[in-house]
């Protein structure tokens, strides 16, 4: 799936850039193994320097790219993890992924819910019911990032929640709810789901 995600304020490379340096990554350790230590960071049972792993630059990219708070937060080894699986794929990953969706850290639920939307038919779709609820996030970018996935893994009846976005005050999340009513149209063929022309 393309990506279409406005990535306001996310720390680290550009989309294209992550994609490189998770190639690269997969290239150097091998993918199996970059899968696996991408879902132990998720779920918080590796952390940067431990004896074995990789070095953390091989997925954090420099230092100087991240957003300083987070480059602190003890959070960013799950969000990087997280992001790993955006760009490499393993289905024993959906777990990690499924809880991530609840973590306490706005960043590891906002790469979640990229991760949900980039491999929705891969082991995810159960988790529509979990992104729906991102919808209320308190975050504005992980209710924009919750709106994208729905459009790949939600129901018919997701629409009328998308629908309630469209004049939303952020433009980020109007925009995201109408690209996922054209997602949902799409999938189901149903194209009455798609956005009113005035929206």
């Amino acid at each position: 799936m393309a990506d279409r995600f406005w990535e306001v304020n996310l720390p680290g490379p550009a989309e294209g850039e992550e994609a490189a340096m998770v190639t690269a990554a997969v290239e150097q350790v091998g993918g199996h193994q970059l899968a696996d230590w991408a879902v132990r960071l998720l779920r918080g049972r590796a952390r940067p320097g431990d004896v074995g792993d990789p070095d953390i630059a091989l997925i954090r990219g420099e230092a100087d790219t991240l957003d300083p708070e987070l480059a602190l937060d003890p959070h960013l080894p799950r969000m990087l993890g997280a992001r790993v699986l955006v760009h490499h794929w393993h289905p024993r990953a959906a777990d990690a992924v499924l809880a991530g969706l609840t973590d306490e850290s706005t960043a590891v639920r906002r790469m979640c819910c990229r991760v949900v939307a980039a491999h929705a038919a891969e082991g995810l779709a159960s988790a529509a019911r979990t992104v729906e609820a991102l919808l209320s996030d308190p975050d504005p970018r992980v209710r924009s990032a919750a709106a994208q996935a729905l459009g790949e893994v939600g129901g018919e009846s997701t629409a009328s929640a998308l629908q309630g976005l469209l004049m939303d005050p952020d433009s980020v999340l109007a925009s995201a709810a109408e690209d996922a009513l054209d997602r949902l149209a799409e999938r189901f063929a149903r194209p009455d789901l798609r956005a009113e022309p005035e929206y």
